[in-house]
């Protein structure tokens, strides 16, 4: 309902500041199976940024506190950045005038590696560390508790459907699929594929070489953690540098992850290293990797990344970086300060977390009405031992 009401007036309103958009209130205005389209991309853009924050305080948050925070941040909070970025009047838009855009280039996010997932993965992070962690998460002396986790099954099906949907996400971005905007498709879903797979990959040798196994979710985080990370660029990168785009994205996923657990703040599904680590790595990296002829077919603008500054107008290679950093820091600016507010009024008043029994029994039992799986934990019958064989406690 809050998308409804305020997305078109606050995103992406004809009449607006830089700051924020003036029209379109309860989409007044749009007439057209285009503007209507655009409209529910934008509001499935607006869900998984709510979405994200979700994952991360499960387990001992209040239900009230959901739909606060839900309508806060699609209401307000997401819109305003996507304004910035996207509209036709944010102070950071490409589609301003060229001497009117920052830097003379405009920040580059072609799905949302800031606009949608930093978003969401900063009030995530800003959740966690007001709510606290879970009961038995960490123990005094610094020693962390892995607590029971659902089917790594289901999380890897799960994966395995979110790559697939973030090719409509990401090709949805280029708002048509006609002339040179098939060519930009194409790129985007080649780059999505291997930014996603070298992700995977490196996440998967971070985890034999300093977790002693390789571990299935940190996997799928991993491959997550790229799609995030060449979001920004997908549109403006190559192949060959989607590559290193995805190596980066587990670099910074894995390494926010050890720094979570060594503040003890607890994340549930760790999905601020996935959506902040990543939003921002990705952010950046259309700074560095940035193709001239791509950028040109999207936005037109003669802009490029560091690596091709010989092939695009002088400075401006520089100018595009600077361009990214500055859009990273006022997001985590705008983004920090609301998310503060919204849960630190949720926890003065009392409706942030559960009290300790319905914590201990599970939120399924406490407010739902009973589990949400029925597992029943089957001891395996003892083999008999082989002449010359121990028996060990690995048998399944």
């Amino acid at each position: 309902k809050q998308w409804y009401q305020r997305r078109v007036a606050i995103t992406a309103g004809g009449e607006g500041s830089p700051f924020i958009g003036f029209s379109g209130f309860a989409i007044s205005g749009l007439s057209t199976s285009q503007d209507y389209a655009f409209w529910f991309l934008q509001f499935a853009f607006a869900a998984t940024a709510s979405s994200i924050v979700v994952g991360a305080i499960a387990e001992r948050t209040k239900l009230a506190s959901y739909f606060v925070f839900s309508m806060a941040l699609t209401g307000l909070v997401y819109p305003v950045v996507v304004h910035w970025v996207w509209s036709a009047t944010g102070w950071a838009s490409t589609a301003l005038p060229a001497p009117s855009r920052l830097f003379g280039v405009g920040a580059i996010d072609f799905a949302g590696s800031t606009v949608v997932h930093s978003v969401g993965g900063l009030t995530a992070l800003i959740a966690c560390i007001l709510l606290g962690a879970r009961k038995g998460r960490f123990e005094e002396d610094g020693h962390v508790n892995h607590l029971p986790q659902q089917s790594t099954l289901l999380q890897t099906t799960g994966t395995l459907v979110l790559w697939i949907g973030w090719y409509g996400f990401n090709t949805g971005s280029a708002l048509s699929i006609t002339g040179n905007m098939a060519v930009i498709c194409g790129n985007v879903v080649v780059n999505m594929t291997i930014s996603a797979a070298a992700a995977g990959l490196t996440s998967a040798a971070l985890s034999r070489f300093f977790n002693g196994s390789l571990d299935v979710p940190v996997v799928n985080n991993g491959i997550l953690t790229g799609l995030v990370s060449v979001t920004a660029g997908c549109g403006v990168v190559n192949a060959y540098t989607s590559l290193i785009i995805g190596f980066g994205g587990a670099v910074f996923y894995f390494s926010a992850c050890k720094l979570l657990l060594w503040l003890k703040i607890d994340d549930a599904v760790e999905a601020v290293p996935v959506h902040l680590a990543g939003g921002v790595w990705g952010t950046l990296a259309v700074g560095f990797f940035a193709v001239p002829e791509h950028v040109e077919t999207l936005y037109g603008t003669a802009s490029c990344g560091i690596l091709y500054r010989s092939h695009c107008d002088p400075g401006n290679a520089e100018k595009q970086l600077a361009a990214q950093v500055v859009i990273v820091l006022a997001n985590l600016a705008w983004s920090g300060v609301m998310a503060t507010l919204v849960f630190g009024g949720l926890k003065l008043a009392g409706w942030l977390r559960v009290d300790e029994e319905s914590e201990r029994v599970g939120l399924d039992t406490a407010y739902h009405g009973g589990n949400a799986y029925e597992v029943d934990v089957i001891t395996p019958k003892a083999l008999p031992e082989k002449e010359g064989t121990e028996m060990t406690d690995n048998l399944i």
